[in-house]
C-alpha cells in the first residue's frame, strides 16, 4: 500500500467536519419544526397569526393552481433536503477520498435544492403577500426577509462548499499536506480589521449639520404623528410622504398615543400589543422618541412599565410629569370597554371610571388628556347621568380614584363629539366640534371657561372630518388634521391626496373685528384667524405631537 493511500482516510476528516455540520443543521432544523407541531406545550415556535379586513380583488383562478402546486412541491422539499444532505454526507465519507468529482457533484446537488428551496419560499411569498394593513400578533415589517435571514438559510450551503472547497484540495494536493488554515485565519483577521476600521469611521465622523428644524413662522418644522397603527415624522416644509418611525418591540408595535415632552427635540409615544385584534388581551408601554435636527427619529428608553389594556393618551406637563388615560376591554366582550382610567407614571395612582369616555361609538377613542396647570388634568368625560359628553378638570394632588370627581369646565352640545385643548400660557381652551351631531360640518372654537358659549371659531371645516389637532410648544398657533375622504367622491385631484395638516395663527389678522359672544343662536361666529395647508397626502394622520 502505498503511503498516499494510507494517509487519504485520515485526511477525510476535515471534509467530514463541514459536511456534518451542514446536514446536522438542516436535520434540526426540520426536526424542531415537527416537534413544535406534535408536541405544542413545549413552546419551542413561535406562532405568528395575521387578520385583515376590507375588500379584495379576487385571486385569478391560475394563482390559486399555481400555488397549490407550489405547496406541493415544497412538501417533499422540505424533508428532502435534509435527506439529500445525509446522502451526500455517506457519499462523500465511502467515496470521496482521492476523487475530487465526488466532492464537486455531492456539493453541486447540496447546494442546488438549499437554492431550490429558498426560491420556492420566495415564489411562494410572491404569490400570496400580506395584504396592506394587515394586523398580526407580531409586528408585520418584523416579517420581511433580512440579509440575516438570508445568511441562516444559506449557512448549510456554505458549509458544503467549504467542505467540498477542502475536500477536492486534499483529493489533488500532495500526501501529508496541511490543511491550509493559515489562509483561512489571514482571511477572518482582515474581515474583522475591515469591519471594525468601518466602525471607528462611522463614530469618529462629524456629525452632520443639523437641519432648519423651525419653518418661516417660527413653527416647528417637523412633526411626530400617528398613522394607523405606525409612527411617522412629517415635513411641514418640504412635504412629502411619511417617515415611518420603526417599531421598539416586535410584539409591542402598535402606537396608539403621542405627544410632546418637556426637553425640545423629545416625545412620549405609547404601543400596544394586538391583543385579540379589539380590546381584549392588550398590554402597553411608553417610550421616549427623539427626533434630530434632520427630522430623524431614533427610539429611547421604556417610561415606567408595562400598562393591562390600551393607552389612549399621553401628555407631560412643564414640571416632567407623565399623565395617561387607558382602556380595558370587557373579558366578556372584547368590543366593549369595561374600565377608562387615568393615571400618573412616576406615583403609579389612577381615576378609573366603568364605560369608554373617548370619542366614537364605543367610547373607545381619545380623551384629548392634556395638563391645565401643575396639578390639573383636562380630559373629555361623560359621567352620568349627564346627557352630553363634557370637558372635566380633575385635581391630581386631591385623593380618591373617582375619574368622574372632576370639575366641569365645559358641556358639549348633545350628540357632539370632541375633546380640548388648553392653550400654553393662557385659560382659553381650543375644543373640536364633531361627530353625529354636525355631520360633515366640523371645526374647531375658542372657549374660555366658565363660560358657556364658544368666544368664536378659529377653524371652519365645511365638508371633512377633525382627525386630530395640537399646538406648538408657543401656545400660538394650532396644527390640524383634516380627513376629507367623504367629500372625495372620486375626483381624480382627491382621491389620492385626501388628507391634509393646516396650520392656524391663533392671533387674529391685522384689521379683523373681534365678534361679539352670546349673540349667536348656534354656531360661533368666525374668528378669521389665518390657516395655511402645510402637508397633504394619501395617508390618514390621527394623533400629532408638534
Amino acid at each position: 500500500m502505498s503511503p498516499s493511500a494510507s494517509v487519504l482516510p485520515a485526511r477525510q476528516a476535515y471534509p467530514l467536519f463541514w459536511w456534518s455540520l451542514a446536514a446536522l443543521l438542516t436535520v434540526w432544523d426540520y426536526a424542531w419544526l415537527w416537534l413544535s407541531i406534535l408536541v405544542p406545550s413545549l413552546d419551542l415556535a413561535e406562532v405568528i397569526s395575521c387578520g385583515w379586513s376590507g375588500y379584495a380583488e379576487p385571486t385569478p383562478d391560475w394563482k390559486l393552481e399555481l400555488s397549490d402546486r407550489l405547496w406541493v412541491v415544497g412538501a417533499f422539499l422540505d424533508p428532502a433536503v435534509p435527506v439529500a444532505l445525509l446522502l451526500c454526507l455517506w457519499l462523500v465519507a465511502s467515496r470521496g477520498a482521492g476523487r475530487p468529482r465526488v466532492h464537486a457533484w455531492a456539493a453541486f446537488a447540496a447546494t442546488g435544492l438549499v437554492a431550490l428551496q429558498y426560491a420556492l419560499r420566495q415564489v411562494q411569498e410572491a404569490l400570496n403577500p400580506l395584504p396592506e394593513g394587515a394586523r398580526c400578533t407580531v409586528d408585520p415589517a418584523t416579517l420581511d426577509v433580512t440579509p440575516w435571514d438570508v445568511l441562516f438559510t444559506f449557512t448549510p450551503a456554505i458549509l458544503v462548499l467549504v467542505g467540498a472547497w477542502t475536500g477536492i484540495r486534499l483529493a489533488t494536493s500532495r500526501p501529508g499536506r496541511a490543511v491550509p488554515w493559515r489562509i483561512v485565519a489571514v482571511l477572518a483577521g482582515v474581515t474583522v480589521l475591515g469591519a471594525g476600521a468601518v466602525l471607528a469611521a462611522v463614530r469618529l465622523a462629524p456629525e452632520p449639520e443639523p437641519a432648519r428644524v423651525l419653518a418661516t413662522d417660527g413653527t416647528p418644522r417637523y412633526v411626530l404623528a400617528r398613522i394607523g397603527d405606525r409612527l411617522a415624522v412629517l415635513d411641514l416644509v418640504e412635504g412629502g410622504d411619511p417617515d415611518v418611525v420603526g417599531a421598539p418591540d416586535r410584539e409591542f408595535y402598535q402606537y396608539t398615543a403621542v405627544a410632546r415632552d418637556t426637553v425640545p427635540g423629545t416625545y412620549l409615544a405609547a404601543v400596544t400589543t394586538p391583543g385579540d385584534g379589539a380590546m381584549g388581551d392588550r398590554s402597553s408601554r411608553i417610550y421616549r422618541i427623539v427626533l434630530d435636527g434632520d427630522g430623524q427619529a431614533t427610539i429611547g428608553e421604556q417610561v415606567g412599565g408595562d400598562f393591562e389594556g390600551m393607552i389612549k393618551d399621553l401628555a407631560a406637563s412643564p414640571e416632567g410629569r407623565i399623565a395617561y388615560s387607558r382602556v380595558v376591554g370587557d373579558p366578556a366582550d372584547s368590543i366593549k370597554i369595561a374600565t377608562t382610567a387615568v393615571g400618573l407614571v412616576d406615583r403609579r395612582l389612577e381615576w378609573s371610571a366603568s364605560g369608554g369616555e373617548g370619542i366614537g361609538p364605543f367610547g373607545e377613542g381619545s380623551l384629548g388628556l392634556h395638563w391645565r396647570g401643575a396639578d390639573t388634568l383636562v380630559f373629555r368625560g361623560w359621567p352620568p347621568p349627564a346627557h352630553a359628553a363634557r370637558l372635566l378638570a380633575l385635581d391630581v394632588s386631591r385623593p380618591g380614584s373617582d375619574l368622574h370627581a372632576a370639575a366641569t369646565l365645559f358641556v358639549m352640545n348633545v350628540f357632539e363629539e370632541g375633546t380640548g385643548l388648553s392653550l400654553t400660557g393662557e385659560t382659553r381652551m381650543a375644543v373640536s366640534q364633531g361627530g353625529f351631531g354636525r355631520g360633515v360640518d366640523q371645526r374647531i372654537v375658542i372657549v374660555e371657561p366658565p363660560a358657556k358659549k364658544p368666544t368664536g371659531s378659529a377653524f371652519d371645516l365645511p365638508c371633512g372630518a377633525i382627525d386630530a389637532f395640537t399646538v406648538d410648544p408657543s401656545g400660538r398657533h394650532l396644527l390640524v388634521s383634516v380627513n376629507k375622504q367623504v367629500c372625495a367622491y372620486g375626483a381624480p385631484d382627491e382621491t389620492s391626496t385626501m388628507y391634509e395638516l393646516f396650520r392656524v395663527d391663533l392671533r387674529p389678522a391685522p384689521g379683523t373685528a373681534t365678534p361679539a359672544t352670546g349673540g349667536y343662536p348656534i354656531d360661533p361666529p368666525s374668528l378669521g384667524l389665518p390657516q395655511q395647508r402645510v402637508w397633504r397626502g394619501a395617508t390618514q394622520v390621527t394623533g400629532l405631537a408638534w
